[in-house]
């Protein structure tokens, strides 16, 4: 199951954008679609996260969305043409930004499972505890 769809990019997008970034070409939608899924597996992985997600939760459909329409943008040589080009790369720097933070453990994938749970990472990951401050006042 991918992150998001040839669909969900039109909705995103437009379809005449996400046609004419890919060159017309459905194949290349379908290779930045799972570009995109690659990354963010990446990063969760990192996270310790068992990839890939299911169900998908919407921040991660639309990172994956975020990603794979920069990746169109980028690979098809329109960016200085596109007046919203910019935009779009900001929002895959956003994506990347946040999927980060995930990968380094300062954030957490929501779980849409349940309102208020979150996904938890497998077991088996680093813990790290500090040791209690000393007080070397005095000396």
């Amino acid at each position: 199951m991918a992150y998001c769809t040839v669909s969900d990019l039109y909705a995103a997008f437009g379809e005449e954008n996400v046609t004419g970034w890919s060159r017309y070409n459905p194949a290349a939608i379908d290779r930045a679609i799972d570009n995109a899924q690659a990354e963010i597996d990446g990063y969760l992985l990192s996270g310790g996260y068992t990839v890939p997600l299911s169900p998908v939760p919407k921040n991660i459909k639309k990172y994956a969305q975020d990603l794979a329409g920069a990746n169109l943008l980028l690979h098809s040589g329109l960016l200085p043409q596109d007046s919203g080009g910019e935009g779009h790369m900001e929002q895959a720097r956003i994506a990347r930004r946040y999927l980060e933070k995930v990968a380094e453990g300062k954030f957490r994938i929501p779980d849409d499972a349940e309102e208020g749970e979150q996904a938890q990472p497998i077991a088996g990951g680093i813990q790290i505890q500090s040791m209690k401050r000393l007080d070397l006042r005095g000396y």
